[in-house]
């Protein structure tokens, strides 16, 4: 997903039933990655919108009540729309919440005039599974055990271990981490353009106490 709460888990379900779909070109059945999931019954070519994402729209704080992380792992089907409004698909949803997670996804989501799009951004053959990268949002609050909480395994060979979108500068920390050594977390860097406008700020002042210094030379001071 494009963007979430801590809340939102695995859009998965425990159960092995089949779901057949005569209008769409694709089914729900098992899957490896987790609970059940969506698999084409026929070639998907790039670009196919294929489902909307719909479910029963509530608010964030409903979000967090429904499922606390207090009360254990759990799985959701939320789908945030925007800042007011998560969807939570577990009511009145369609077969768009069996779509699972992958670090090497073929389809993604588009979020349009209000409604959430799942469609295809490369050719599907028939038997293939669905994807999308859920790319759970990071918090700089995050510990190593919410990180292992959050561990991907959708087995691709591009699978960064993890759902969560993880800032490029803690990588490394982070595979320390889903490999269990709880190492400590860097020192988030500066940005570039605040590096900048802290350079030029030292600048400014560096060069403003070259100037006093230049006028104050040679005359007296007061006693």
């Amino acid at each position: 997903m494009p963007t979430t709460t801590k809340s939102a888990k695995h859009a998965v379900a425990r159960h092995a039933t089949v779901t057949r779909s005569t209008t769409h070109p694709f089914e729900v059945r098992r899957s490896r990655i987790q609970g059940r999931g969506v698999f084409a019954t026929r070639r998907i070519r790039t670009g196919q919108r294929l489902i909307q994402y719909i479910g029963q729209p509530i608010s964030h704080e409903e979000a967090d009540r429904r499922y606390d992380d207090k009360n254990g792992r759990h799985h959701t089907f939320l789908f945030v729309l925007d800042e007011d409004t998560v969807l939570d698909a577990r009511r009145g949803g369609n077969d768009a919440r069996f779509i699972n997670h992958s670090c090497e996804p073929n389809c993604q989501t588009v979020i349009e005039d209000g409604e959430i799009w799942i469609e295809a951004i490369k050719p599907i053959a028939p038997e293939t599974e669905l994807v999308y990268d859920y790319r759970f949002d990071w918090d700089d609050a995050y510990e190593p055990d919410d990180v292992r909480y959050y561990a991907c395994r959708c087995g691709s060979a591009k699978c960064r271990g993890t759902i969560l979108r993880v800032p490029v500068y803690l990588r490394p920390t982070i595979r320390q981490w889903l490999a269990g050594n709880d190492v400590k977390r860097p020192r988030k860097p500066m940005k570039k353009g605040a590096v900048k406008k802290v350079t030029k700020k030292r600048a400014v002042k560096k060069a403003a106490k070259k100037t006093l210094a230049k006028k104050t030379a040679g005359t007296r001071r007061r006693a």
